[in-house]
């Protein structure tokens, strides 16, 4: 971790279309998972035509590869949610 943001979040922050991360947690069944969670700023619809679907394959590579390749830690599920905005359509 360098400066207090974990490596799998400070890759994941430069990408472009990514406003910002956070980690939830969730119980499922007695247990407590870790959700990352990555806010973009353009639409999630695959209608819209801000649609960034290279984005989205960028996000999860890059999540992946920094969770198998970098660090011990342990995420159960990724989400990506679009920015809560009135500038995106």
């Amino acid at each position: 971790m360098e400066n207090g943001i974990s490596a799998v979040r400070r890759h994941v922050n430069r990408i472009d279309g990514v406003s910002r991360t956070w980690f939830e947690y969730e119980n499922r069944e007695g247990i407590l998972t870790k959700i990352l969670v990555v806010e973009v700023n353009f639409d999630t619809d695959p209608s819209s035509p801000h649609w960034r679907r290279n984005v989205l394959d960028a996000i999860e590579s890059t999540a992946r590869d920094i969770l198998t390749n970098e660090t011990t830690q342990i995420v159960s599920s990724l989400r990506i949610v679009p920015i809560m905005s009135d500038s995106i359509p």
